[in-house]
């Protein structure tokens, strides 16, 4: 019996929890997921593709030296008064700087020579199984970050990549490729162009390439989600009956793991890690998921989600969306819409997308999200429209918040919202309406207008809402927000 009481009074506990108003305060309030939503009507939510740059692509291997690929297996960061690239060259590490992030310069430095020539490599494999001097593993980039909350001014900037140990022959070793040691090793910098190993095998819970990171302040500790292997039972049972299975289909999957200084992390061994993120049976037979670069974003965590149509007849990468609220749980996001689409024909990302590893650089009301871009299909592809190996870098684009849409067209659409304690005096919206109208409605507990907006019609990421009558907003309200013609992307108070 005291079980049962106390099981009722659990149960009765978190039915209050769940009827509690959502605060809405300065914190924009994005429509990634129903969290704030009650109910909807004549509305759907719509993935807002970023818009590519007229110059794009803004990288591109130009020089006598270079090799033909040069993507952004690597980072975009803003430091100080410019911009810093670290991304693949061929089989090296290439840097460039920019005092706009558009127009890119790449210096001349003595670190590699390459026929009497200085590069701006900051070292170069000496073949694709055989690594630089220094780094007795090194194989692929991940990416650099900044690192300020670091003392060894030595270490200030650290570097992952991917380690490739080929000719392994001790215990343990990556489960999904025999005979070798795969991980992440870790170098350190003071300037971000000389390097030095730190560790080899910092972590070994990841085992391929397109492994990102990110500090999370919530947590103080950087997170990364890295390449594993694993197909839900279902999707294995829906799949195997395809002649491509399995010859095609590796799993590709995403773990995660956390570590207070880079160096140091909580999984170590192969398949130790939890996996976040992998394919289900909402996606086109043959999916995988490549990477998913995940950052925090007002309150919650987004994910960029490196998508492998791994099939036959398509064998390409492009970038959809996905959101948590924890950063451990991801849910994917509307209608699984690409966000960052594949060129068309003569365009120069024609089949194969790639993100950098750092998280959206806003300059204005733009949010920056750098990726590669190349021009022929991730192998195995033996079709007649293979393309060729070119890469380089450009940049996509989006206003700040517009991830997603709410939508709505001229029948008129509306959502309603859970109760809100609303903490400020004026209510935000960040919209589309310059061909349309949004109205916002308060309501009281029984769904009745208690005040209605002014139509809105303007397009802008901060719209202040006005109201027919002056008045001060409740403490705790819903409220109905009807959308025509329009798009709503963030709410919040201030």
């Amino acid at each position: 019996m005291k079980m049962i009481a106390a099981l009722l009074a659990l149960l009765c506990a978190s039915a209050a929890l769940a009827g509690e108003p959502i605060t809405l305060d300065s914190r924009h309030q994005l429509f990634l997921d129903d969290y704030l939503i009650a109910s909807m009507k004549n509305v759907k939510r719509t993935v807002e593709q970023a818009q590519k740059h007229p110059k794009n692509p803004l990288v591109w291997p130009g020089e006598s030296w270079e090799d033909k690929m040069s993507t952004i297996y690597g980072s975009v960061i803003r430091d100080g008064d410019r911009f810093k690239v670290w991304y693949k060259s061929g089989m090296g590490v290439g840097y460039a700087e920019s005092e706009d992030g558009i127009r890119w310069v790449k210096p001349a430095l003595d670190l590699v020579i390459i026929d009497g020539q200085k590069t701006n490599l900051l070292w170069r494999k000496k073949g694709k199984t055989e690594p630089p001097d220094g780094f007795p593993y090194y194989y692929e980039l991940f990416g650099v970050h900044r690192d300020d909350r670091e003392a060894d001014a030595s270490r200030r900037y650290k570097m992952g990549f991917l380690d490739i140990d080929f000719k392994h022959t001790g215990p343990g070793g990556d489960p999904f490729h025999k005979g070798q040691r795969r991980g992440m090793g870790v170098a350190g910098s003071p300037d971000g162009i000389h390097w030095k190993l730190i560790n080899n095998w910092a972590t070994e819970a990841i085992c391929d390439g397109a492994t990102h990171w990110m500090w999370d302040p919530a947590r103080s500790k950087y997170v990364l989600y890295g390449r594993t292997r694993k197909a839900l039972p279902e999707v294995v049972e829906a799949w195997s009956k395809y002649d491509w299975y399995k010859n095609w289909f590796s799993a590709r999957a995403v773990a995660r793991v956390e570590s207070a200084d880079f160096v140091n992390w909580e999984f170590t061994s192969p398949e130790s890690a939890p996996v976040v993120m992998t394919a289900d049976l909402q996606d086109v037979p043959g999916t995988e998921i490549y990477s998913m670069k995940v950052f925090p974003y007002e309150g919650i965590y987004i994910g960029l989600l490196q998508v492998f149509h791994a099939v036959p007849d398509q064998s390409t990468l492009d970038v959809q969306l996905t959101m948590s609220r924890d950063g451990v749980n991801f849910t994917r996001v509307g209608d699984r819409g690409v966000f960052i689409p594949l060129g068309p024909a003569g365009s120069w990302d024609r089949f194969n997308h790639s993100l950098a590893n750092n998280d959206p650089i806003q300059v204005g009301d733009d949010l920056r999200i750098y990726y590669g871009g190349r021009m022929y299909r991730h192998g195995p592809y033996s079709g007649p429209d293979k393309g060729v190996e070119r890469g380089g870098m450009g940049l996509a684009t989006i206003k700040r918040d517009r991830f997603v849409a709410l939508e709505g067209s001229f029948e008129k659409g509306s959502i309603v919202t859970k109760p809100l304690k609303i903490s400020g005096s004026a209510l935000h919206l960040n919209a589309k309406a310059d061909f349309g109208e949004i109205i916002v409605e308060l309501l009281d507990e029984q769904g009745k207008s208690l005040a209605k907006s002014k139509p809105i019609t303007q397009d802008l990421t901060d719209l202040n809402v006005q109201w027919k009558n002056d008045l001060k907003l409740p403490d705790i309200s819903s409220l109905r927000i009807s959308i025509s013609n329009a798009r709503l992307y963030a709410i919040w108070t201030n």
